[in-house]
């Protein structure tokens, strides 16, 4: 009776094994049979205020209704999300989102505006990366003529600093090194014999 019902068991377990792998291989199938969207941007300026107009259609050029669209600006390290946290596609497949006017570029003041769609259920994943002369131009300093603070490079570090983290390596070393050598002292030691 107990080898039936482990036997039971093992069945039991492949089954929910097999279907699991099923379901695995459906959902890879599905998103590999994911509907491609194409995006359109264009920019435009009224008043001082910068605006970025995004159209989505589909393959047959109908528009997408409700489509979650996100904007970035490209930073040195990561993406800067731009616009409304949410920002979806009206019945004509229109998006627009206002541009800050106080993002910083590069020396000509070109930014790299990033638009993406994720984790659409309907359209699989895509970015649209343009660049786009409305940020503030950004001059790089001399670093010669750099003053000593902490936010400047290694060669201009405040001489307090410096002076600090040498002594704190040095007393490590000169601890590390003292208890070697007490360490020593106490292996030269002969033991006492009555």
């Amino acid at each position: 009776m107990r080898i039936h019902n482990d036997l039971n068991i093992q069945v039991f377990k492949v089954l929910i094994l097999l279907i699991v792998i099923c379901f695995n291989n459906s959902t890879l199938y599905a998103q590999d049979s994911m509907e491609e969207a194409i995006l359109s941007v264009s920019f435009s300026e009224e008043d001082n205020t910068k605006i970025i107009t995004t159209k989505a259609v589909d393959q047959s050029g109908l528009p997408i209704e409700d489509l979650e669209v996100y904007f970035y600006v490209k930073r040195t390290f990561s993406l800067l999300p731009i616009g409304d946290p949410f920002n979806i596609t009206d019945e004509n497949g229109i998006v627009e989102i206002v541009f800050p006017n106080d993002l910083p570029g590069d020396a000509e003041g070109n930014v790299i505006i990033v638009v993406k769609i994720l984790d659409s259920d309907l359209y699989s994943d895509q970015s649209k990366e343009i660049t786009q002369n409305w940020g503030l131009p950004t001059e790089l300093e001399n670093l010669e003529s750099e003053k000593r603070s902490l936010w400047a490079s290694a060669a201009n570090a405040p001489k307090s600093l410096i002076i600090i983290v040498c002594s704190m390596i040095f007393a490590v070393w000169y601890i590390i090194c003292y208890i070697f050598f007490k360490l020593y002292r106490i292996s030269k030691i002969k033991p006492l014999t009555n």
